[in-house]
């Protein structure tokens, strides 16, 4: 960044747009999508490169260490499963409602009243009436569930597809989401999960399944 620039203060999802890389405006917002505190930056094309350059350049001034190493998006999907975050494409698709993806509380009350948005009358007669599935996390042993492996209850019958699945970084176990019919979704359910042909046993937990680390001010 150019000159001293101090982010401490600043709040969970707060943002600004008064520091500059290269002269360019950059924008910065205290976020991430991994449940962990951190910051988002947003840069110019042309200073890609000279950008992430520059942080692997940051050491501790008291040890000399390297602050900041790459890593890929795969960590970050990680982190994010641990913390019950969906991803579009996944968890989120045109076709599943805010009600099937157990996300009416990102819609206002007034909202709901009122309604006037795309795809609201679904949204109300899913109120209304119920969904008949619901996305829902769930914890295994070590093996991964990755998307797309199929659910089953105890009795054989399908109920459900994974939509996420991989080994937790943080609680040392296989985490995922899935999207199961209803009553099979209910927290402590347990259920068979099929990969390449093995049956592997998990149980259906709440999320987060690990605790969120926001910043937020005092």
């Amino acid at each position: 960044m150019d000159g001293n620039n101090n982010l401490t203060g600043m709040d969970f999802m707060e943002s600004t747009q008064d520091i500059k890389f290269n002269g360019n405006g950059t924008i910065v917002s205290r976020c991430g999508y991994t449940g962990e505190d951190g910051f988002e930056v947003s840069v110019t094309n042309g200073d890609i490169e000279a950008f992430m350059e520059g942080l692997w350049k940051v050491k501790d001034p008291t040890t000399g260490e390297q602050l900041a190493y790459p890593v890929g998006l795969g960590a970050r999907d990680s982190l994010r499963l641990e913390a019950g975050l969906c991803l579009y494409g996944h968890e989120l698709t045109e076709d599943i409602s805010p009600i099937e993806a157990m996300l009416a509380w990102t819609i206002s009350k007034r909202r709901k009243e009122s309604l006037g948005f795309l795809g609201d009358h679904l949204v109300k007669e899913h109120m209304d009436k119920g969904v008949t599935t619901k996305r829902c996390g769930f914890i295994g042993d070590k093996v991964p569930i990755r998307e797309g492996a199929e659910l089953f209850s105890k009795d054989g019958q399908k109920v459900g597809t994974v939509t996420s699945g991989t080994k937790g970084p943080s609680v040392g176990k296989a985490v995922g989401m899935a999207y199961v019919d209803v009553p099979h979704n209910k927290f402590k359910t347990e259920l068979t999960a099929k990969v390449r042909g093995k049956e592997y046993p998990i149980t259906v937990k709440k999320m987060p399944f690990y605790p969120s680390n926001y910043y937020k001010k005092p």
